[in-house]
């Protein structure tokens, strides 16, 4: 009968950072738990193995907070949190020069009518580098018309 191999103390640290809320940073650890386990020759079935099942393990409990701190003085950041760019009166204004550009269509390049075609559908705010080409474009259109 083969003796079972420990699992490496490396692993033992990064197994935690796998709850993380952002998605990039669990998946990460999931990648360097699997090179950690597959420079000892392991695999994660022998990690599963190594789990303890049918034990009971006492979890202590977190401190209790106190009553003269707020429990979460700071939130905390949300990376997926929408968070508008713009304010519904620029949204406006963005729909108007969408109009104004397609307007002028014959003026533009394909890729150009392309762009206003797609933020004509979008629904929602528009990026900031969206809301800049768009400006360029209309500045570009309404100086064109002045010279004309």
């Amino acid at each position: 009968m083969t003796q079972a191999r420990p699992i490496p103390q490396k692993v033992v640290r990064l197994v935690p950072m796998l709850g993380s809320t952002v998605d990039h940073e669990a998946l990460s650890a999931a990648r360097a738990i699997g090179r950690v386990l597959d420079r000892e020759g392991l695999g994660f079935t022998d990690l599963a193995n190594a789990i303890a099942t049918g034990e009971t393990r006492s979890i202590e409990a977190a401190p209790a907070p106190r009553p003269d701190c707020p429990r979460d003085p700071i939130p905390p950041f949300n990376v997926y949190a929408f968070r508008r760019s713009y304010t519904p009166r620029q949204e406006v204004e963005h729909r108007a020069r969408v109009r104004f550009c397609q307007d002028r269509a014959w003026r533009l390049t394909d890729w150009e009518r392309g762009f206003l075609n797609n933020i004509a559908r979008q629904h929602g705010n528009l990026t900031i580098r969206q809301g800049d080409l768009l400006a360029a474009l209309t500045d570009r259109l309404d100086m064109e018309a002045r010279r004309a």
